[in-house]
C-alpha cells in the first residue's frame, strides 16, 4: 500500500521514502523534491544513501514506505515505456557498449519513442543529432567506445539520456572518474540543461562541485537527511562534521562567491605541539585563514582580533570555532571591542601578528598587541608596504617588540612552542 502525499507543482516530490534490504534500513523516510529548472545534489559520505535514492526516485527499487511523485504521477505506478520517456539515467562508470559507435549509443535513447521493430526516423535522428551537440559529442558520433577517453564516454551517455527526452535526469556520481577539467566540463552542460527548464537531481562525491553547480542539496548520513537547503545553508562546518567526522573550513570566494572547503584531518585538533599553549592571532583580509588552521590542526588553543563582517579571516575563524571581536565591515573598532581584544590578548601565552594592512579602521589591533606577553611576527614584509594611515601604524608598530620573525607558516607553528615557554619564565 502506499502512502498519499499532496500534489505541488514541484515537478519530483518524494515523501517518507523507506527503503529496506534484509532488515537493514538505507533510507529512513527521506524527502526530496526538486522544481522545473533546478539541479538538486546529494551529498554524504560512502554509504550514505545517495545511489540507492537516486534509483528509488527513478523506480527502480520497490520502496517500504513513501511515495515518489514525477509531476503528480506516482512513479511506481507509471508504465516502463512512460517511465522510460520521463526519466533518465547517467551511472557512475560509463557501460563500454564495445563496438557500438557513439551514434548507435545515442540511438539507444530513442527507443522508448518507437515501436517494437521500428526502424528509427527522421525525428529519432534529429533528437539524436541535438542530444551529441547539446553534450559536446557531435564529433564523436562515428567513433566507437573503445576509441574514447573516459570523459569522451561519459558525454556520450548524457547525450543518450538526452536523446530519451526526459522531464528529469539522474546522475549517479557522473564525474567521479574525471579529471578536473572534464568534471568542470560536465557539469557546464548540466547547467546549461537545468537553465533550459531540465529538472536534474544529482549525487556528487565532490562538494566544491556541488557548492559550484547546485541549486539546492540533501545531505545525507545512515540512509537520512541531515540538512537540505542551498549549498551555503547545508555545507556548515557543523554539518560537514556531523555527516563526515571532520573538521571543515568554508569560505566564500570573494570573486565568484562559490563556496571553498577545506578539511582538516580526521579528528582534529589534535593533541599535538601546541598543546596547552594560548596563541592569540591578529590578522584581516585573508592573512589569518590558513594560520588559524595549521594553528588549531596542532592543538593550539586560538583566538583572533577584531575581525569584520565579511572577512575571510572571519569565515574561518566561524569554522574552526575560533574565538574572536566582532565588528562592523569596514568600520572602526570602538572603546567596547578594544577592550574586549585587550581581554583576549592579555589571556594568550604568545600573539603574532600576520600580513595584514593596517588602515584608521583596524589600527587599533597594534595598540591592543602591545600587551601581549610575547608577540611573533607571520610575516617578513615590512610594515611600511602595509601602513595606510599616514605612518600611524607604523609608528605603533616600531613601539612593539616581537621576539621572532618568520616567513615560512610551518616554521613558525613549529618555533612557538619555544616563544611560549619562555613567556611563560617571564611570568
Amino acid at each position: 500500500m502506499t502512502d498519499a502525499i499532496e500534489r505541488t507543482n514541484r515537478r519530483l516530490e518524494a515523501r517518507d521514502v523507506v527503503f529496506e534490504v534484509d532488515a537493514a534500513r538505507l533510507l529512513d523516510r527521506v524527502d526530496i523534491d526538486a522544481g522545473v529548472g533546478e539541479l538538486v545534489g546529494l551529498v554524504g559520505p560512502n554509504g550514505a544513501g545517495k545511489t540507492t535514492l537516486l534509483r528509488a526516485v527513478g523506480g527502480l527499487l520497490k520502496t517500504r514506505e513513501g511515495a515518489v511523485l514525477l509531476d503528480g504521477d506516482e512513479v511506481r505506478r507509471m508504465n516502463t515505456g512512460d517511465r522510460a520517456k520521463s526519466i533518465a539515467h547517467v551511472a557512475q562508470l560509463a557501460p563500454l557498449a564495445q563496438g557500438f559507435t557513439a551514434l548507435e549509443v545515442v540511438m539507444m535513447g530513442r527507443y522508448p519513442h518507437m515501436g517494437r521493430l521500428q526502424s528509427e526516423r527522421a525525428v529519432d535522428r534529429e533528437a539524436v543529432k541535438r542530444a551529441l551537440d547539446t553534450a559536446g559529442a557531435g564529433d564523436l558520433a562515428d567513433r566507437t567506445l573503445e576509441t574514447l577517453s573516459g570523459g569522451e564516454r561519459q558525454g556520450v551517455f548524457v547525450a543518450r539520456a538526452l536523446a530519451q527526452e526526459p522531464k528529469l535526469l539522474l546522475l549517479d556520481e557522473p564525474t567521479s572518474n574525471l579529471d578536473i577539467n572534464h568534471q568542470a566540463r560536465f557539469f557546464h552542460i548540466v547547467r546549461g540543461l537545468v537553465d533550459d527548464g531540465m529538472t536534474a537531481v544529482a549525487a556528487i562525491h565532490d562538494l566544491s562541485l556541488a557548492a559550484r553547480f547546485c541549486d539546492r542539496l540533501v545531505l545525507l548520513n545512515g540512509g537520512a537527511v541531515v540538512s537540505e537547503g542551498t549549498p551555503a545553508e547545508v555545507l556548515t562546518p557543523e554539518n560537514i562534521d556531523t555527516a563526515f567526522g571532520v573538521r571543515a573550513i568554508v569560505s566564500s570566494d570573494p570573486g565568484s562567491g562559490a563556496l571553498n572547503l577545506s578539511v582538516m584531518e580526521p579528528g582534529s585538533p589534535t593533541a599535538g605541539i601546541g598543546a596547552e599553549i594560548r596563541v592569540h592571532v591578529v590578522c584581516g583580509g585573508g592573512t589569518g585563514a590558513r594560520l588559524m588552521y595549521r594553528l588549531r590542526e596542532d592543538g593550539y588553543t586560538v583566538t583572533a582580533g577584531t575581525l569584520g563582517n565579511g572577512d575571510t579571516d572571519r569565515a574561518a575563524a566561524d569554522s574552526l570555532g575560533i574565538p574572536y571581536v566582532p565588528v562592523p565591515a569596514f568600520g572602526d573598532v570602538d572603546d567596547t571591542a578594544h577592550e574586549a581584544h585587550l581581554d583576549l590578548i592579555r589571556e594568550c601565552d604568545v600573539a603574532v601578528l600576520s600580513g595584514v594592512a593596517f588602515g584608521t579602521g583596524n589600527v587599533r589591533s597594534l595598540e591592543a598587541l602591545a600587551e601581549a606577553p610575547r608577540i611573533a611576527l607571520a610575516t617578513l614584509e615590512p610594515i611600511s608596504g602595509r601602513d595606510f594611515t599616514g605612518g600611524e601604524a607604523a609608528a605603533l608598530f616600531e613601539r612593539l617588540s616581537p621576539v621572532a620573525a618568520w616567513s615560512e607558516l610551518e616554521a613558525l607553528v613549529a618555533g612557538l612552542p619555544g616563544l611560549a615557554d619562555r613567556a611563560t619564565e617571564d611570568r
